[in-house]
């Protein structure tokens, strides 16, 4: 297994400070009517898109989408995603990155996978990306590559791959023990392959900026998982190594494919805060993709910390990602995460936390929020949010 620490300990050195999870909710669709009216920030953040080189995102998750799709028509959801984008665009966002497939699902129309719960008669994504443009805002289509339905929805869905695989017992699909999910198993060709053309489909069928994909790897470091695969396909190497290079493998795989597509569409991986998480539990080399072309053109770790965090406070982390990208390519965008406002301390006592780190971060190629709600939720008239939609607002208009 590579040892990274001997690696970011070298970049430590040489690199400094220059400058180039998974979101865990446990803890931590018709064309468009005529553009809306915009206000003078949207308009003024539609105008600077294409010099702007600061990225200022927001994650808007399937569970912010819920609401806006429930018992709607597709007027109702434009109605609703236009407002989402007015107020993210008003607090001085100019990215959003929003979840098209959560659960081996598609809120778009899709020839590769089943239309998700949340779907109308209507195509969300082409809804999105109108409605996104016509407010200047980039919009970045999320998905999560290895997750599934559980085992009762995808029971449901025959005629597809996934029910395909689930059904012959082959391997393809995988229970994990404690996880109502399936997950697919990157170990096979067939499910890069798989998961690789769903990326490209979005790409070639829609207008979006970006393809983005979360830290939603391997799901376990149990060995059964795929020991049977394993025996057959290992050549020998060690089981940590080769789940490493099959993860390699998927996101060169997207990557190549969604380039293939338009090459001007970016391709974003946030993989969890915790550096050393990612090696010991997702098998995810992320040192490899920061210094090695074709894996991604953008990386935001969720440095999900606050700066009394006894395991990986805030600075301390932000340096170690520094140092590991210390290239210009791929652009390093942190993850910050307003959801802890009010469920942690560090979080939750100091006001303007959020747009502190937004500050430190203005050496950086931008940030990302995680989540719409944690601004625009049930929550949205409480003093302390408010008092930090405005030092984010603040922050963000200085970088």
């Amino acid at each position: 297994m590579l040892k990274f620490w001997a690696l970011l300990t070298a970049a430590l050195l040489f690199t400094g400070c220059t400058v180039s999870g998974r979101h865990d909710d446990s803890h931590d669709l018709c064309r468009c009517s005529p553009a809306p009216q915009m206000t003078d920030e949207c308009e003024r953040l539609s105008s600077e898109m294409q010099e702007e080189s600061f990225v200022k995102a927001m994650w808007i998750s399937y569970i912010d989408l819920l609401p806006m799709l429930e018992n709607g028509t597709a007027e109702d959801f434009r109605d609703k995603f236009s407002e989402a984008c007015e107020n993210v665009c008003e607090m001085g966002f100019n990215t959003l990155f929003v979840h098209v497939r959560a659960f081996g699902d598609a809120l778009y129309h899709s020839n590769i996978y089943p239309p998700s719960d949340m779907a109308g008669d209507f195509d969300a994504l082409e809804i999105m990306c109108d409605t996104a443009h016509e407010h200047g805002l980039e919009l970045h289509a999320w998905i999560n590559p290895l997750r599934l339905q559980t085992a009762d929805r995808l029971a449901a869905l025959e005629g597809w791959q996934t029910y395909d695989w689930y059904l012959s017992g082959t391997g393809e699909v995988m229970e994990v023990e404690g996880d109502e999910h399936l997950w697919l198993d990157p170990a096979f060709s067939e499910v890069r392959d798989f998961i690789a053309e769903g990326a490209a489909e979005i790409a070639g069928n829609y207008e979006v900026d970006g393809i983005h994909y979360d830290d939603y790897f391997y799901p376990t470091t149990d060995e059964t998982f795929d020991a049977q695969c394993y025996s057959q396909f290992s050549e020998g190497i060690g089981l940590e190594d080769w789940r490493m290079e099959n993860i390699n493998k998927l996101c060169r795989e997207i990557y190549s494919k969604v380039k293939a597509k338009n090459e001007n569409i970016t391709v974003s991986i946030s993989p969890q805060g915790n550096i050393g998480n990612n090696y010991d539990l997702m098998y995810a080399d992320v040192a490899k993709w920061c210094a090695e072309e074709g894996y991604c053109d953008m990386m935001i770790p969720q440095i999900y910390f606050g700066y009394d965090n006894s395991v990986k406070p805030f600075l301390r982390t932000l340096d170690e990602w520094r140092a590991l990208c210390g290239a210009p390519e791929p652009k390093l965008v942190i993850g910050l995460a307003a959801y802890k406002i009010g469920t942690e301390d560090d979080f939750t006592d100091n006001v303007g936390i959020i747009a502190k780190q937004i500050a430190d971060c203005a050496e950086c190629g931008g940030v990302a929020v995680y989540t719409y709600s944690s601004f625009f939720g049930e929550d949205s008239s409480d003093p302390r949010i408010i008092s930090e939609k405005q030092a984010v607002l603040a922050a963000l208009d200085e970088c």
